[in-house]
């Protein structure tokens, strides 16, 4: 098995993609040549039996920072892909799309998953997009330069060239070092330090909450109800960082429906947003029912019209199979308008709607 890594660089998002040879190491590491990226060099380790004994039957993969020499500090946003066969990244595996800040130093440089995706997975998705058996890996890297005065000579005068923001990085700093922090919360016996100003600033929830006339009932210590403490920092991250943290893919779709739910309770509509566009992604026989009924029970139009048109391109058996689930008996139950919605779009399917005729 072998690992074609793909990379791009800038100081934006968009950059062109360079192909990386694989070199190996030994039978249990292959070690990429170096490439350039963002003005940094950089190699990539792929360990297709993982990374250390607890991760067997998993392949790991480490992206690292190659030394300039003397002391250094790398601040960069950093995204993996797993690409299909048609050079497409693969929303379950990998960053999902989410940045992820990460400092890397010449004592701390390496980034990356001891469990990236399992061989059976590998082999079960036919993800193998060149001859030799391998698959390939995309990293995004963006790197952070310091601030700094840069004048370009110009026609009739000279031209300052400002540097891109870094404020979601500083704020994400925030949110780790704790530092300053003026509330606490506690999640499912967990606690979480956090700034009122910053929650108050893009929450209207959390600004009446903390910033309001409420706010003299709020102590320094507030509690959540009835939201996982896994659920609540992935909240916070978006909070500071206006991106949504990696997210293991085993659980992947239950993270991104709670994130959701609590998106919707705070009143932050670019989450909202960004969670019914994942759930679009993990539409499937087995989440169909739970999905469309999250997006009635939040109005996320949206994603129903989604789930609507995934269950319009069914085959009869797929339809009969999804019918007869427990998640869609419940959905039956609970959703009567989305049952009254459904059938006459499944009209032409009678055998898959028989059971709801009466509502």
């Amino acid at each position: 098995m072998g690992c074609v890594i793909s990379s791009s660089s800038a100081l934006t998002p968009s950059a062109a993609t360079a192909a990386v040879k694989p070199e190996t190491v030994s039978p249990r590491c292959v070690k990429s040549e170096t490439f350039l990226a963002g003005g940094r060099r950089w190699y990539v380790e792929f360990y297709p039996d993982g990374h250390g004994p607890q991760d067997t039957g998993w392949i790991s993969v480490f992206l690292f920072l190659v030394p300039a020499g003397a002391f250094e500090v790398v601040t960069t946003q950093l995204k993996i892909s797993l690409l299909d066969a048609h050079g497409k990244p693969v929303p379950s595996y990998g960053s999902g799309g989410a940045w992820r800040c990460c400092t890397f130093s010449t004592n701390e440089g390496s980034w990356g998953y001891s469990r990236f995706i399992t061989k059976a997975d590998l082999g079960r998705l036919g993800h193998v997009s060149w001859e030799n058996g391998g698959f390939s890996v995309q990293f995004d890297i963006i790197v952070s330069k310091e601030i700094s005065a840069e004048y370009v000579p110009g026609r009739n005068h000279d031209r300052m060239l400002v540097p891109p923001p870094d404020i979601l990085h500083d704020l994400g700093q925030l949110l780790s070092s704790g530092e300053g922090a003026d509330v606490t919360f506690e999640v499912g016996g967990e606690m979480f330090a956090a700034h009122r100003c910053v929650l108050g600033a893009r929450s209207s929830v959390f600004r009446a909450q903390l910033l309001g006339p409420m706010k003299e009932s709020t102590s320094m210590c507030a509690q959540i109800e009835d939201m996982e403490p896994k659920v609540f920092q992935a909240l916070l991250h978006f909070i500071y960082t206006d991106s949504v943290p990696e997210i293991d893919d085993a659980d992947a779709v239950g993270m991104i429906q709670h994130l959701l739910v609590a998106a919707d309770r705070y009143s932050l509509k670019r989450l909202k947003l960004t969670c019914e566009d994942k759930l679009c992604s993990y539409i499937n026989t087995s989440t169909v029912a739970t999905t469309v009924a999250l997006a009635e029970q939040h109005a996320c139009p949206a994603l129903k019209e989604e789930c609507f048109r995934f269950l319009e391109s069914c085959n009869n058996s797929m339809l009969d199979l999804i019918t007869r689930s427990s998640d869609f008996e419940h959905l039956a139950r609970s959703c009567p308008s989305i049952m009254k919605e459904l059938i006459p779009k499944l009209a032409r399917k009678p055998p898959c709607v028989t059971n709801y005729s009466n509502m």
